[in-house]
């Protein structure tokens, strides 16, 4: 029994020292191959504006697609708000065009009517004053009279003068500030019918701004909504990154668009693009399982990674290959 168990640690040893000396080898003799793991990227989505929610499309685990419609919220108040909105914003559009048309012709033709009008009993009133004042001195007549004929013509004088005013503002129209104002309240309608067709058609939808996988579904329709709340959280699968941290003499290996491989211990190689290459070193991350020392220097390298099958999942650690960049 005892010459099993010291086989089977001898063996164990010899397995152990095997796989060190093979990944060392494999770090001295191919220095374009770097670890790293699958980025972790991720989308907190929650509705622009607040309510009710009506519907709910995902479940967790499902995946969706850019611009696919997730959830919608109640939206029946906003449509009764948005047609009073409407309804007034056409009574001010009535008062801009009444307003830059200016007073109808009608208006003008009464007003210019009334002070010819006016004016004709003027001059009679004249006359009529006139006879009373020669009648008077003649001594014919009494003082009563001679007054109440000269506060007639004064009061017809006065009339006369407040229709011909009249009669001057209507063929001017109105002033450009007034003008101005009703444009602007119409155009203040048209804003508030704007603003409630955008919370009914935007705000009250949640659309996928990503493609991606439902990692956490948080709220239930009939729950209340709001900016602030997450109702999905969304695991972004595309594009895929792959971060990767390499030591100052395999920088030569790592060119900015040139290709590499991903390599895993469970799918074939996935093609890649190195998109970014850090300018400036950093200790070694702990999750990056090289056989260096920890406090050997590294640069960050992000690739972006062609996954159309979706072989490489969030956060799995993966080999990264270079060579193939190289030998382009």
């Amino acid at each position: 029994m005892k010459k099993v168990i010291a086989a089977a640690v001898i063996a164990a040893l010899l397995g152990a020292g095997g796989w060190y000396w093979s990944q060392n080898e494999r770090t001295e003799d191919n220095p374009a191959v770097a670890w790293g793991s699958v980025d972790t990227r991720q989308v907190s989505l929650a509705f622009e504006g607040s309510g009710r929610i009506l519907s709910l499309a995902r479940e967790e685990g499902e995946r969706v697609s850019k611009g696919e419609r997730l959830g919608k919220l109640d939206t029946e108040a906003l449509r009764i708000a948005l047609r009073e909105a409407e309804a007034s914003a056409e009574a001010l559009r009535a008062v801009r065009v009444l307003a830059e048309e200016g007073y109808r012709r009608e208006d003008i033709d009464a007003a210019r009517a009334s002070a010819a009008s006016l004016e004709t009993q003027v001059r009679l009133a004249t006359i009529t004053w006139r006879r009373q004042a020669e009648l008077r001195k003649a001594d014919t007549t009494t003082q009563q009279a001679l007054d109440e004929a000269r506060l007639t013509l004064e009061s017809l004088k006065q009339q006369l003068a407040a229709s011909e005013q009249n009669l001057r503002k209507l063929e001017a129209g109105l002033r450009p500030g007034e003008v101005a104002e009703a444009r602007a309240r119409y155009e203040a309608g048209r804003a508030a019918v704007a603003k409630l067709r955008y919370q009914i058609d935007t705000a009250a939808l949640l659309v996928s701004p990503v493609e991606g996988v439902i990692r956490s579904r948080l709220a239930e329709p009939g729950d209340m909504a709001s900016p602030s709340r997450t109702i999905y959280q969304i695991a972004v699968t595309d594009p895929k990154w792959v971060r990767a941290f390499v030591t100052e003499k395999q920088l030569g290996f790592v060119k900015e668009g040139a290709s590499a491989m991903v390599l895993t211990d469970t799918t074939e190689p996935v093609p890649a693009t190195v998109g970014y290459i850090s300018p400036t070193a950093e200790f070694t991350p702990k999750t990056v399982q090289t056989q260096d020392l920890r406090t050997v220097l590294v640069y960050e390298v992000r690739l972006n990674v062609r996954d159309p099958d979706n072989r490489l999942r969030l956060g799995q650690p993966v080999t990264v290959d270079f060579s193939t960049g190289v030998a382009e």
